[in-house]
């Protein structure tokens, strides 16, 4: 037990010194003695399978620096075996993290594998939240050898947001061994709490003293066919992006008429819910920094978050498949040890029966107590001044180890019409408990709708759960936890409360199998009617081994209808599933298969939608990647009648052919059933190059 205290205590307090250097490495993976003067970090604990233990595979990681540029060595040993490097299957990798502000909540992330792929994000929420959709300048290079592998990287001080005069950076580096599946940490990380920021190490001496500014101009050229019904059109487009950080805190991003078109348009939704689908965000401009303009997120389903700036209604899509254009848009966003705050404008033309609309957006957070946090958000959107939807937030974040409670707050006007809503979650963890909740009321006059996503208008719902936790020293089970809980939901339409008790289920295992089982039953009052609710939703995952990854599960429900208007039945069947049969291909099926009852038990549709899909990669850089999209209907629940309802072919070649630039080649070929046969629709080829200069 002793030894155990002292472990813990010495694990947290682990640091590392960035020492200086005259002259730069080279970054081609092969550790040179130039590396010999830089400080380590080692002594890794595994995380998979058995945490808190020394790691079964030796890492040392070195650090150096320069005025301009903070560089990092990995030296990975894998005794007894050789690297596993593959394009699409899994391989040996390294991943580290780096929180440049010292904010124990917020970190930098960076990953390199041992095939040459390489990937980069945001750790958010003290760790609970990855965006990966940030994209930074960096460079590395990989040498593999019989029994390890080494990777140098270089990140110019001028590619990322630091603190200025802050000489201690957070510090972490996570190591996946492709040997039993482990994976292990610079600074020990436990099952019951996950990686946190707040947990890791400490960089010291940190001294960036890069001259000038940097600045990102990246211009985009478009080429585009777009052929629907008997027309066709060739549309040629120029676009300007850029981006200046006037201090190592403060970026500010502009565009001005970017071309925002989906180079994979988004996937088919089949959907008997009360309530619209929330569409991905995928356009550049939106992604990077969008992490501050949303409020503090618990990361986990239940909680339903307040989005009173939901990006995908900029430049919204439009019923003939295309999108309202964007005119430009300008973002300031500045980030520091305790205030953040980011504006964002942006202006969409007419077209069609839409106006000319104006959105504007302005967040401000505090850091308080460590990681925690404070926040206003202001939102905005005009047509003219009778046409107007307005929204103020407020939120905050209270964390501590891996227990997290969060609360957000807004009121709107919309016209006039005025509305408020809340929303508050939180998780609790120990060594052998769980606890789980939210309470969520929205005014019937709450509305965001032409700038947010809270669909939840007059509804208030709390959801309560707690239960034993496991992690298992030894044996075939990673964590588990069993979580009995209740719901009761009051719906605008309906007086009476829905009251549901439920129970959730979930054991993950050390062979990286896991499944979980969610139930719920109860007395349902809604669309003016009421009934026995009953629905169970069971899912299942896999990394059988290096070539093969499974994802599926079901849902069935007894439950309101809202897409025939009644009670019935309906099971929803899906999978997703991937085979690499060689490391550079990839063969991919993921589809869903509904089967909808009608009030007399009678088997009334089934709506198959399968989507296959091969993706081939040429080089670590260069992406080809091919799918069908078919969507099925059936005559009375007979699969003997089902027919092709419409059939999406998607093709798409990638060449990220410096950082930040990307050469793209796409097709869209979409086609409809009239009755006879399938006929094309809509069809889109487009040819795309975006290419950064940076200086």
């Amino acid at each position: 037990m002793v030894a155990l205290v002292l472990c813990l205590f010495l694990a947290g307090d682990k640091s590392v010194e960035l020492r200086y250097t005259t002259e730069a490495p080279k970054i081609d993976g092969a550790i040179e003695d130039l590396w010999l003067q830089a400080d380590s970090a080692y002594d890794f604990m595994q995380y998979r399978p058995n945490d808190g233990v020394p790691a079964n595979e030796p890492t040392v990681v070195y650090f150096l620096a320069d005025d301009n540029n903070l560089y990092v060595a990995l030296r990975c040993y894998t005794p007894g075996r050789e690297p596993v490097a593959s394009f699409k299957g899994l391989e040996d990798h390294i991943w580290f993290y780096i929180d440049t502000f010292n904010s124990k909540s917020r970190a930098y992330m960076f990953a390199v594998c041992l095939s040459g792929h390489y990937d980069d994000g945001v750790m958010l929420e003290d760790g609970r939240v990855q965006d990966m959709s940030w994209d930074y300048v960096w460079f590395y290079g990989i040498s593999k050898y019989e029994e390890r592998y080494e990777i140098e990287v270089r990140i110019p001080f001028k590619s990322i947001r630091y603190k200025k005069d802050l000489t201690e950076w957070g510090l972490q580096i996570r190591r996946w061994h492709i040997r039993d599946f482990a994976v292990s940490h610079w600074t020990t990380v436990y099952q019951r709490e996950g990686m946190r920021v707040s947990e890791y190490g400490t960089l010291k001496n940190v001294q960036p003293k890069s001259k000038g500014y940097y600045v990102e101009l990246y211009p985009e050229g478009y080429f585009r066919y777009d052929k629907v019904g008997d027309s066709t059109e060739y549309e040629p487009s120029l676009s300007f992006n850029f981006k200046w950080d006037p201090t190592s805190e403060m970026t500010l991003n502009g565009t001005i008429n970017p071309d925002f078109a989906q180079i994979e348009s988004d996937p088919y939704t089949f959907n008997l819910s009360r309530y619209p689908v929330r569409l991905e965000e995928r356009r550049p401009f939106f992604i990077e920094g969008h992490d501050v303009f949303r409020m503090s997120h618990i990361g986990l389903d239940f909680f339903n978050s307040l989005d009173i700036f939901y990006t995908r209604r900029v430049g919204k899509p439009l019923p003939d498949g295309g999108s309202v254009p964007i005119l430009g848009g300008l973002k300031l966003i500045n980030k520091g040890t305790d205030w953040n705050f980011g504006v964002l404008g942006a202006y969409t033309d007419s077209v069609d029966d839409e106006p000319n609309r104006g959105f504007a957006v302005a967040r401000v957070n505090r850091s308080i107590l460590g990681n925690s946090d404070v926040g206003l958000i202001l939102t905005s959107t005009a047509t003219s001044r009778d046409d107007y939807n307005y929204a103020i937030g407020f939120d905050g974040a209270l964390r501590s180890g891996g227990s997290q409670f969060i609360l957000q707050s807004a009121v709107s006007d919309k016209n006039a019409k005025r509305g408020w809503a809340v929303s508050s979650g939180g998780v609790h963890r120990s060594s052998n408990f769980i606890a789980v909740g939210n309470l969520i009321a929205v005014d019937d006059s709450f509305d965001v709708w032409d700038m947010g996503y809270v669909p939840w208008q007059g509804v208030t719902e709390l959801y309560l759960a707690a239960g034993p936790a496991r992690y298992p020293e030894t044996g075939p089970i990673l964590r588990m936890y069993l979580e009995p809980g209740i719901v009761l939901t009051k719906y605008p339409e309906s007086d009476e409360w829905s009251k549901f008790v439920s129970l959730f289920f979930e054991p993950n295992f050390r062979n990286m199998w896991g499944f979980n089982i969610y139930g719920q039953v109860g007395d349902q009052y809604e669309a003016d009617t009421s009934y026995f609710f009953r629905n169970i939703d069971v899912a299942v995952w896999s990394g059988l081994r290096p070539s093969m990854n499974l994802y599926f599960g079901f849902n069935y429900a007894h439950r309101y209808n809202y897409y025939r208007e009644w009670i019935a039945g309906q099971l929803w069947i899906w999978h997703w599933m991937s085979f690499v049969p060689t490391s550079r291909l990839s063969l991919i099926t993921y589809g869903d298969f509904i089967m909808e009852w009608n009030p007399s038990g009678e088997l009334y549709a089934i709506t198959p939608i399968w989507t296959p899909r091969i993706e081939y990669k040429i080089s670590h850089n260069i992406d080809l990647s091919l799918y069908s999209e078919f969507v099925f209907s059936t005559e009375e629940g007979k699969l003997s009648t089902a027919e092709v309802v419409s059939n999406r072919i998607g093709f798409l070649f990638a060449w990220n052919f410096m950082p930040k630039s990307w050469l793209y080649v796409a097709l869209n070929d979409y086609r409809e059933n009239t009755g006879q046969r399938l006929e094309l629709t809509r069809r889109i080829a487009a040819i795309k190059v975006k290419y950064l200069l940076y200086f």
